[in-house]
């Protein structure tokens, strides 16, 4: 009896000593959570220790610079586009740092990355994300300025585009001159046309004319036409001279077949608010759709591939309820082009 007494004694100790181990065990166990404070840019969680090896940011902004160093002021390692991926490093710096990207001003740490090609650097993480974004595939000198107008940023939209504008005024030097308040247009020809304000075939000319840039690849100079309450655009041929009304700001696809204008204006209510589509069947430029909104504003499109775009719609400013949403034209089944919300 007492034997048996003994070894159930024996099994009740080391029943006991087997749970303390394990509970030890347990406790020194490390939960590790790679994540940094990212209030700003809706970015961003970091992955578990396992998925470290395998994480990848994505540029979201055009001609981003890699550095040496996380400041501005470091040595330049590399220069990428929008959309470029490269792998994070899980470093990045105990400060942030205020940077202002396409219009919002960011407050995020650097980032410490490698590039496709083994390069090294830091990158601000403002500028990425976690997932790869839709990229422009045919970016504009004004882009940047009608994102600054989506924010509602109206005065700061003005500078930006007037200062395009200069630069484009300067680049195109060969093709046009100003005169009085007038524009000179060389055409491909060797022929100059005067552009004046009742060169424009509308009940009411415009009394302010200003040129915008030059789209050899389409063959057509853009002029910005301001009246008493409302603004327009004018394509002019660039052989024939010939000038086409559209009623809203010239986005070419990246093949340079079709042409998307577009236009927001639900608060005055005097600009046309909406987008058309141009293109150029049987080789006459022609308007493929115009589409009108009532509820919302086409704001920054982007041309995803030659057959799709991408708008952003935003609520009117009065509106503080309603949230923005994307919506896409593309080309369906049919040739035909088509909104998809």
């Amino acid at each position: 009896m007492k034997k048996i007494l003994f070894i159930v004694f024996l099994t009740f100790v080391g029943f006991i000593f087997s749970c303390k181990n394990t509970n030890s065990s347990e406790s020194t166990q490390k939960t590790e959570s790679n994540s940094w404070e990212n209030e700003s840019t809706e970015n961003i969680t970091n992955p578990t220790t396992q998925e470290k090896t395998s994480t990848i940011l994505y540029a979201w902004v055009d001609k981003l610079r890699i550095r040496e160093q996380p400041t501005t002021k470091s040595e330049i390692v590399i220069e990428v586009k929008e959309g470029t991926s490269f792998t994070y490093l899980f470093e990045k710096t105990d400060y942030k740092e205020r940077i202002n990207l396409r219009g919002t001003l960011f407050n995020e740490p650097w980032l410490k990355i490698k590039t496709e090609d083994g390069k090294e650097g830091w990158v601000y993480g403002g500028a990425v994300k976690f997932y790869e974004p839709v990229v422009n595939a045919n970016p504009s000198p004004y882009d940047a300025c009608f994102e600054l107008k989506k924010n509602g940023k109206w005065e700061k939209f003005n500078t930006c585009f007037e200062k395009v504008r200069a630069k484009q005024l300067k680049k195109d030097a060969q093709y046009t001159s100003t005169k009085k308040g007038s524009y000179s247009i060389t055409l491909l020809t060797g022929k100059i046309i005067e552009l004046n304000t009742d060169t424009i075939d509308v009940p009411e000319a415009a009394h302010e004319r200003s040129y915008v840039k030059y789209l050899p690849k389409v063959g057509f100079f853009v002029l910005k036409n301001k009246y008493h309450d409302s603004v327009d655009y004018s394509l002019i041929n660039d052989k024939s001279g010939k000038e086409t009304i559209i009623k809203g700001f010239p986005k070419v696809s990246p093949n340079s077949k079709n042409i998307l204008s577009f236009s927001s204006d639900l608060v005055d209510g005097v600009n046309f608010n909406g987008i058309q589509i141009f293109g150029f069947p049987n080789g006459r430029f022609e308007k493929l759709l115009e589409k009108s909104f009532e509820d919302m504003e086409p704001h920054t499109p982007i041309w995803i591939d030659n057959k799709t775009i991408e708008i952003t719609m935003m609520p009117p400013s009065f509106d503080q309820e309603t949230k923005p949403k994307k919506i896409k034209v593309i080309i369906n089944k049919n040739g035909d082009w088509e909104i998809k919300e």
